[in-house]
Formats: structure tokens, sequence, C-alpha cells
């Protein structure tokens, strides 16, 4: 089959009239499966798409284009079909974007034809925004930002135009001149005051304003196109992404008026999080409003999770007893949901909860212990340790006499005994006869073996003594030990 060029034109309603061309060459095609699917190309703007190779009839003419539909161009193909799209302009226009997250950037657009029907739209810029009155000569307007003129009569000789990137944001206000502004066609809103807001996403955007008084109506501007607007899921992880007639994974492709504004919405499932909506909204956000036609496809993305929740601040140790101990932690964060939080004990597990507080039992007194927390997510990523180290409180007094004798250096006795406790302390030695304080002190103990020596005075004479020993009890009053007899022999 001789390969030959193909020409395609499309005009815009009535006196607006412009056009755009659609540009293609045909080429000979493998054999395909038997499913037909559509491609329908729509420029915005002054300029040209390129199709190779171009479906449609064996006669090449790009089937599709009626006086009700005169603005996009529809070709058929094999499904599977692979083709490319060109984008190009000879009015000084620039290709803005491709409206399928397909075809990145603003170079060819690749695409394999697996649907029924792909819209793509190549939106140029800068696009037309046009103003038409009911009656000409009633007013004039201007627009924030101020919009480069489109030139005389580029739209007609009744028509304002303006130019402004694809995207703008525009506020048009209206000065009356022979006649009273009423109200705007909807579209610009509000529609009731001198000054209402459209933003420019067309070739071309329009607005119409009536005047009060004029026989004539409300302008009738031109209808716009449909376009199959597609939502596609993509990612390592799963959800749900819905409209108010839309719900993907049983609807997930719908006609819409170009320019229609609609809003998704995103739900992770279990273990995967929300990821992105490939540029037309921030990732950030599970929610999603954008007008169809400068965007027919959106992929929403979702990945499985595998960020942990942050590290567990603020660990400590609220309450101790004997024999357990009380910690708290304030909440982890989590870019889901925080599941719950692992107690470990001199780095052994102790136990799971979901709450911010957890006791331990069991444990020996007066011993001190090392203890963690972390969080954990739903599909079990967790976080860093977060530890302290804390102790039970101490064990009671414990006390006991291991031996108690007598030494002489020279004339010089002491009783000397031998004692044994587990916390620190002060012990009061007491040495008395028939109820009689011979001899007495004062000494500091600590936890263990504690060696005290009692002086004595030289007249003490030899014989049978008794000795008291009294603790301080850290917990309050006194530990009293068994007295014990002390022979004391005679002075050298």
């Amino acid at each position: 089959m001789a390969v030959r060029p193909v020409v395609v034109a499309a005009a815009f309603l009535g006196a607006f009239a412009t056009s755009f061309l659609l540009a293609a060459l045909a080429f000979a095609s493998g054999s395909h499966g038997s499913a037909v699917v559509t491609l329908q190309i729509a420029p915005r703007g002054l300029g040209t798409v390129s199709v190779t190779p171009l479906g449609g009839n064996p006669d090449g003419e790009c089937s599709g284009i009626d006086n009700t539909d005169s603005q996009s161009c529809f070709l058929t193909y094999n499904r599977g079909d692979k083709v490319k799209l060109t984008a190009s302009s000879d009015r000084g226009r620039t290709l803005s974007s491709w409206s399928t997250p397909d075809c990145p950037g603003t170079g060819e657009c690749d695409l394999t034809l697996d649907d029924d029907v792909t819209s793509v739209v190549a939106l140029f810029n800068p696009l037309r925004l046009g103003v038409q009155f009911s009656t000409p000569g009633d007013g004039t307007v201007t627009t924030d930002p101020a919009g480069a003129s489109c030139g005389a009569d580029d739209l007609g000789p009744d028509i304002t135009c303006f130019e402004f990137a694809p995207g703008t944001t525009v506020k048009v206000t209206v000065h009356n001149t022979g006649g009273v502004f009423d109200h705007w066609n909807p579209g610009c809103e509000p529609t009731n005051a001198p000054t209402c807001t459209i933003t420019v996403n067309d070739e071309t955007t329009w607005v119409g304003a009536h005047f009060v008084g004029d026989d004539a109506d409300l302008p009738q501007l031109p209808t716009t196109i449909t376009v199959q607007f597609q939502l596609k899921r993509g990612g390592t992880g799963s959800g749900r992404v819905s409209a108010s007639d839309l719900d993907c994974g049983t609807v997930c492709t719908r006609q819409y008026g170009y320019g229609k504004t609609i809003t998704l919405t995103a739900a992770p499932d279990q273990g995967s999080v929300f990821s992105g909506w490939n540029g037309v909204c921030p990732k950030t956000q599970t929610t999603c409003t954008f007008p169809v036609g400068p965007v027919t496809a959106i992929k929403a993305l979702f990945d499985h999770d595998t960020t942990p929740p942050t590290t567990p601040d603020g660990l400590a140790v609220t309450a101790q007893t004997r024999t357990g101990m009380q910690v708290t932690w304030a909440a982890a964060k989590d870019n889901v949901a925080v599941a719950g939080y692992r107690v470990y004990l001199n780095d052994a597990t102790a136990g799971d909860t979901t709450g911010t507080t957890y006791s331990f039992t069991n444990l020996a007194c007066g011993h001190q212990y090392t203890v963690a927390v972390d969080a954990v997510d739903e599909v079990g990523n967790r976080s860093a340790r977060a530890s302290i180290t804390g102790s039970t409180q101490p064990c009671p007094l414990a006390a006991r006499l291991a031996g108690v004798g007598v030494e002489r250096s020279g004339a010089a006795r002491r009783v000397v005994a031998k004692l044994r406790v587990n916390r620190a302390t002060s012990a009061l030695l007491t040495l008395a006869r028939q109820q009689s304080v011979v001899a007495k002190r004062r000494f500091p103990v600590k936890p263990g073996t504690n060696v005290l020596r009692l002086p004595l005075a030289k007249r003490l004479p030899a014989g049978s003594y008794r000795l008291k020993v009294a603790l301080v009890n850290p917990d309050g009053g006194l530990l009293v030990l068994p007295a014990r007899s002390v022979l004391l022999p005679r002075s050298k």
C-alpha cells in the first residue's frame, strides 16, 4: 500500500470559526485482532496533531466529524494497535500538555489502544478567551490578569478576545457603555455580579454578557465536545477510587462534556498507601478536583505501605513498686495508622498493647531493668525502639549478725560485729551490762558484710555483756536485731 499524506480539518461553529488540522500519514497495517476501538483526538488551541498510522476508512478519511461535534476527530483501530501522536503549530503556539498520564511532557505521545474509546486532548499555549455581548456596543470588558489581545475580528467582529496560558483563572469585569449589565452566562461565576471568574481551559473559552432591556436573548455560546474520561489505578498496592458517577473497580470510564469539573476520592486498602494522582493533584491529598478535557485520564497510585511509624517519644517510668513498674510514652505517628506497641524488658519481649501505658509485674525488688518500646502499623512495619533504665523499689530492709567477737591490741579492747545488710542505712551498736550501757556508737553500713568495731574503755571489767544492734529502716522506723552475748576478757 502506498504511503500518502492525508489532511483532515475541523472547524468551530458559526461566526466563531477557526480551524485546526489533523495531519496524518496512512500506513499499511499487519494482522490484528478483530475488536475495533476508537481514538478521539482533540487539539485545543491553534495547533495540529499528526497521527501515525492513521486509522479509519480505507480511503484515509477521518470518520466522525459532523456538524454536532466538529472540534475533534475520531479514528478507528484494532485493539492493541500502537499509535504515535505529534503536536505542532504554525501560529506561534506551543504544546502545553497532553491530557493523559500515558503521555507525560510535551514530546511525542505513544499510545497502545486497549480501551474501547480513548480520548486525547492536545492543549496548546496560549488559549483564547472570547467575550460576547447580547447586543454589541452595550459594554466593554477588562480582565485580571490582563490578557494579550487576540487581534481585531480574530473570533468575529463583535467578539472581544484575549489570550492566556492554559489553566489561568481570569476575573472578567464588564463596564457599561450603551446599556446596563444584567448577568453572565453560567460558567463565569457569579453570574449576577459585574465581575465573574472563569478558568481558561478550552479553545475558545467563552463568556456571554446580557444587558437590561436587550431584546436579544443571552448569547448562545458554542457547545463543547464530549470526551471519554478514564480512571486508572497503578502501583504496588491496591485501593478504591470513586466520584459521584464513577467507582473504579466496576465503572472506571465515563463520558463528560469538555470542562466538566469532577472530584475523585482515593481510599487505599489495608496495607496500602495512596501515592498520588500522576501530578494532577498533590499526592498528599486523597481527593482531587479538576476539569475533564485538559485531563482525559488520571492514574491513582497505590503502593504497599513500607513506612514505619515514628519512634515513641517521652518514654518514662511513672510508677514503681517492689515487684513492678509502670511506663508511659507519647503516641507514635504513622503515614496510615499505628496499630499498637511492643514493650521489651532487658531486650526480651514483655507484651503488646494498643495504648501508651504498660505495667510490668513479678519483678525483683531493688533491681534495675532496661525498658524499651516500639510502634507497629497494620502491615508490621516497626519503628526504632525508645529505651530507658528503670528500677523497682528497694527490697524490705533485712539484716543479721554474722558474728560477734572481741579483739585486743595491747591494752585496748574492741567489740567486733560482722553485720550483713541488703540496703544502705546506719546501725547503732550498744553494749550493756545489767541494763547499764557501757559503750555505743552509730556506724554507716552499706549492702553486704560490714565489719563494725566498737571501742571499749580500759576500765571496763571482764565479764559477760549484751550487744544490741538497731538499724534505721529506710522505709520508716527501726529494725532491732536480737541481742548477742559478749564475753569481755580482762584488759592487759
